[in-house]
């Protein structure tokens, strides 16, 4: 039996929220091959679609990719600010940040590592930090899935919004044809960890 299938988890369905999001990725992927979208100015689709969810939810989400924190180099996917802190800038003051957020599609290899090394420098300028991962989909129990054991720390949190039974062989993650397929076949399952990640960024 695989891992997928000892996931006690519903299957992912048309309504689910985290479907859409797949759906969008896509969506937003394909209008930035074609240049529709200047993607250095909004970021990657995944980035663009999961903060967009966020800001939905109500969020003080960073508007501009590769944001950086006063003290370090790092260029961080996505920001959660403290109130009334203004979400376009490129640079943000340590006491202006609640949370960083690594966002990815899927994981690839050394990605845990990577994001544990950015996080543990970015401990070091404020221990006020929050840190969360976001994993838009992940095969569960493949290689380099991101986990909380592997960015081995307790306040460094992953949350993978939905698990595939494998990656879809043709066109890959960002083709909805491929992504209604895996849903007709029941090869996605809703993990949960979407309402789990809005409960932690509310604190």
């Amino acid at each position: 039996m695989s891992e997928y299938d000892k996931l006690m988890k519903p299957l992912l369905t048309e309504q689910d929220e985290e479907f859409q999001m797949l759906l969008e990725v896509a969506e937003e992927y394909l209008k930035q091959k074609r240049g529709d979208t200047p993607q250095n100015k909004s970021g990657n689709a995944t980035e663009i679609v999961i903060r967009n969810h966020l800001l939905k939810r109500g969020f003080n989400i960073t508007l501009n990719p590769n944001v950086k924190i006063q003290g370090s180099g790092i260029r961080n996917d996505s920001l959660l600010l403290k109130p009334n802190v203004n979400p376009s800038k490129q640079m943000y003051a340590s006491n202006e940040v609640d949370t960083v957020i690594e966002i990815k599609n899927n994981a690839v290899a050394n990605q845990s590592r990577i994001i544990k090394e950015n996080f543990d420098e970015l401990r070091r300028i404020s221990e006020n930090f929050h840190f969360a991962v976001i994993v838009l989909s992940e095969r569960k129990g493949y290689t380099h899935e991101i986990t909380d054991e592997k960015l081995g720390n307790p306040r460094y949190l992953s949350f993978t919004l939905v698990s595939r039974r494998q990656y879809p062989s043709i066109s890959g993650l960002y083709n909805k044809e491929a992504i209604m397929d895996m849903l007709r076949k029941k090869e996605m399952k809703k993990t949960g960890e979407w309402e789990k990640l809005i409960a932690y960024l509310k604190g």
